[in-house]
């Protein structure tokens, strides 16, 4: 009997940690490509390699998935940099890299629809504008927040539509200037 019960292989154990950060990487990937509207979570389990239960088991929703993502994201692909001299310089040399593009598709994409909308809202507000509020301090903090973030979206969103190979020099050039005198507090 003993023979018999040593030959049967152990269950595979699943690396929770490792398993819950594919999803979530395929979850980015995925919006990133679809929208949220467009975007299953078949489609999300298939690019992770798992089954679409366990997605469901792991997060919950749609809604959920998608929150945890773009937070993902934000921690993951964030490029700031917390220098304020020469902060606008720095920030407009990582554009190029696109190594933040998700991040502003993601949330872009997520005004289409109402649940996703009221997500990106929260989570750009409590993991981007506050953060750089505090960062930048007075004078209007949070009105300078606001105009860098609209600055640095409505680029990326720019560039990355109207040249997906290079970005022209003068348009980082005034970009980091911008960039700059919003962190300098110049009107």
């Amino acid at each position: 009997m003993e023979s018999v019960l040593a030959a049967k292989p152990e269950p595979k154990r699943r690396n929770l940690e490792q398993t819950r950060a594919r999803i979530l990487a395929a979850a980015a990937d995925v919006f990133t490509r679809s929208g949220y509207a467009q975007a299953g979570l078949r489609e999300i389990a298939v690019e992770a390699q798992v089954a679409p239960s366990l997605v469901s088991r792991y997060f919950g929703s749609k809604a959920a998935l998608f929150e945890e993502a773009l937070v993902h994201v934000l921690r993951t692909n964030s490029v700031f940099t917390w220098q304020k001299i020469g902060f606008g310089e720095a920030m407009a040399r990582l554009i190029p890299e696109r190594s933040n593009t998700n991040i502003t598709v993601m949330l872009v994409t997520a005004l289409a629809d109402p649940e996703a909308k009221e997500i990106a809202r929260r989570v750009s507000r409590e993991h981007m504008i506050q953060p750089l509020v505090d960062w930048l301090g007075p004078p209007h903090a949070l009105e300078r927040a606001m105009d860098m973030f609209s600055l640095m979206t409505g680029f990326v969103i720019q560039m990355d539509g109207l040249y997906p190979e290079t970005i022209p020099e003068h348009s980082l050039r005034w970009l980091a200037r911008s960039l700059q005198a919003i962190v300098d507090g110049e009107d």
